[in-house]
């Protein structure tokens, strides 16, 4: 074994999530070609599904492309939200709740806090429930409070990543699956090799559509957010962010935030749509990544004066994905029951995707039904 030290790569930007903790990780030579689960992606619903089939007495082996938690899982901005975007739907109702016991049990150090999430939105009029921002032309007002709030989501993975290989799970790092062969018998190839397990979980997101033919449509982008430097608990009572209550708008244009454990607020907003292999050329140095982190910036800077002239400390991007109509998949490969795949969950990964693992772990050690909404044919 060896231990994963290196630090995120970055190629869109490096987020002011910690991930110093090392993981100890597997050549995926060294597994055997037939290995009984096989998860592709070791974001956090790849790592919830390791953890809970290790749980439930199943070894499993977590191929990852790149570097654990490198794409969304590590580059969100760590909301916690009840649900799903299209809503509350069954089977993911307690989704938040399921995050806090796991992270208790496992005893996560992940800054897991649980105050409520503001949804906000823009007004001509004043109400009692205006925060001191202006944007858009428009002041802010708060509509209502929903369950959540923040987690630090490197850590939250890299916990959960320890979680799963301390059962049993073994995890190997840049371990590219180039294509997924749907059949009976599924059949993963990588590299020069190919390996043939039992059961395929596809829990890679926005490249869920570049492994499988057929896959159901999905439309992948990169979304934008930077962070300010730290401000004093002055700055943060002034800007009605005292209480560390995350925010995002329920109406356009589009913003969500949180404050980090060390008073940096996080600002987020933009996307830039392509398919996933072309996500994977747009860097730092791009036209659409620099127009986007600008754009964002300066609408940061116009919200209110004591962030006029604050500088940032961070600015990057990560992969999101979504269906159609915001419902994400969670469900089998029609003709392939032995394949089952997780995503596109449109910014409402962090709780959601914890839960997800763990259905997709029952599915296959218990035998379970997944959620019809979650069908890959709908």
């Amino acid at each position: 074994m060896r231990l994963e030290v290196r630090g995120l790569r970055n190629q869109w930007g490096v987020s002011p999530w910690n991930r110093t903790s090392p993981i100890a990780v597997t050549d995926f030579r060294n597994v055997g070609k037939d290995p009984d689960v096989v998860i592709i992606g070791a974001g956090l619903t790849g790592l919830s599904t390791a953890y809970h089939l290790a749980k439930l007495g199943v070894r499993s082996v977590v191929l990852e492309c790149g570097l654990i938690a490198d794409g969304a899982s590590g580059r969100t901005g760590g909301l916690v939200l009840e649900g799903t975007a299209a809503g509350i739907l069954q089977r993911v109702d307690s989704c938040v709740a399921g995050l806090r016991k796991l992270v208790e049990v496992e005893q996560i150090d992940c800054g897991l806090h649980l105050p409520g999430c503001w949804e906000i939105e823009h007004r001509r009029d004043d109400s009692a429930s205006m925060l001191p921002w202006s944007d858009a032309g428009a002041r802010i007002a708060i509509a209502k409070v929903v369950g959540g709030g923040t987690v630090e989501p490197a850590r939250l993975s890299i916990g959960l990543a320890h979680a799963a290989a301390a059962a049993g799970a073994v995890i190997c790092d840049h371990a590219r699956v180039t294509k997924v062969i749907a059949t009976r018998d599924p059949v993963l190839e990588i590299d020069q090799d190919r390996l043939h397990p039992r059961w395929v979980v596809v829990a890679c997101n926005a490249w869920i559509d570049s492994l499988l033919e057929n896959a159901p449509s999905i439309t992948s982008s990169l979304t934008f957010a930077c962070a300010t430097e730290p401000l004093s608990e002055p700055a943060l009572l002034e800007l009605g962010l005292a209480e560390r209550i995350p925010f995002y708008t329920r109406d356009r244009p589009y913003l969500w935030g949180r404050v980090t454990d060390d008073r940096r607020i996080i600002f987020g907003t933009g996307l830039v749509f392509a398919s996933s292999s072309e996500l994977e050329g747009i860097g730092t140095r791009s036209r659409d990544f620099k127009l986007e982190i600008d754009r964002l910036q300066i609408r940061v800077r116009n919200l209110h004066p004591a962030l006029a002239k604050i500088e940032f400390s961070n600015s990057w991007a990560g992969p999101i994905a979504f269906t159609e109509d915001a419902v994400p998949l969670l469900g089998v490969v029609p003709g392939c029951e032995r394949i089952l795949v997780a995503g596109a969950y449109a910014g409402h990964g962090v709780a959601l995707s914890v839960r997800a693992g763990e259905l997709l772990a029952n599915a296959i050690a218990r035998n379970e039904s997944l959620p019809t909404w979650g069908a890959l044919n709908r």
